[in-house]
């Protein structure tokens, strides 16, 4: 189980409490890990073609009837793994080596590969060193763990969740979703698309000028901030001096009446 005191809380699946693994959002923006959402779905039972979201229970209405049709939350997926491999370092527990895991084997990894996004073991690192084109990469020794520099773990290609031998490399603006070439083919074909990393510098282009914009505006907001701020001071200080002026202005008037009453209750000889 993910504890709560893990580099990344929040990337934490609500319903295993785990990190994510093939996070899918929903349209009321909660993500949960795929595995969670088909054992929710299989609850309801396959009458009901909708969703519960499990946080807010808003129900959902899923695209051809199948969880895969739920938009994938990339973001998430590449912070949850990032979040988990840190602190596999930062841990005490014994990593295991991922190119031996491959070989059915669980040989203890001594090294973390920053290039590779692998755990390796002493003789899989001995290996790795070996080849020309890795010699180079940067290794975290795992015995060393208070001075290491933990790493920003690259981002791998996403395949397609229908098709998973396909990587997603276009986006269909019509769908505001990612899609392989197949599901291109046979689904988007007709709709506005175009190739994902066009579309991501296009994206990425309206963003900056949308922050820079935002930088010619805080100034100013700010400024008006204080000055309302400061307004609201010099509001509830005159409120108070309106106070006491009232109180005291009702203090002389009370004593004017009540001298004059005096006056006319005294005796006239």
């Amino acid at each position: 189980m993910a504890e709560n005191t893990s580099p990344a809380t929040t990337m934490t699946c609500e319903v295993c409490s785990e990190y994510y693994t093939d996070p899918l959002m929903l349209p009321c923006l909660h993500s949960f890990c795929k595995k969670c959402l088909i054992k929710a779905k299989e609850k309801q039972g396959s009458a009901d073609t909708s969703l519960k979201c499990p946080t807010c229970d808003t129900s959902v209405n899923l695209p051809d009837n199948e969880i895969e049709g739920l938009t994938q939350n990339l973001w998430f997926e590449h912070k949850s793994k990032e979040a988990s491999i840190k602190k596999k370092i930062v841990s005490k527990e014994a990593a295991s080596c991922d190119k031996c895991r491959v070989d059915d084997s669980s040989d203890a990894a001594v090294v973390y590969c920053c290039d590779c996004s692998q755990f390796l073991c002493d003789h899989c690192k001995k290996g790795h060193k070996r080849k020309p084109k890795k010699a180079n990469h940067k290794l975290i020794n795992l015995e060393t763990k208070e001075s290491i520099e933990l790493p920003t773990v690259k981002h791998e290609a996403v395949y397609c969740a229908r098709h998973l031998d396909q990587k997603l490399t276009y986006f269909c603006n019509d769908c505001n979703t990612l899609v392989c070439q197949i599901c291109l083919n046979v689904k988007h074909k007709s709709h506005n698309y175009n190739d994902y990393l066009d579309e991501g510098e296009a994206a990425r282009k309206a963003l900056k000028e949308s922050v820079a914009s935002c930088d010619r505006v805080i100034p100013p907001v700010t400024e008006a901030i204080a000055n309302g701020e400061k307004m609201l001071e010099q509001i509830a200080t005159r409120k108070e001096e309106v106070r006491q002026e009232i109180k005291e202005m009702f203090e002389e008037l009370k004593a004017a009446l009540d001298k004059r009453c005096n006056d006319l209750l005294r005796p006239r000889q």
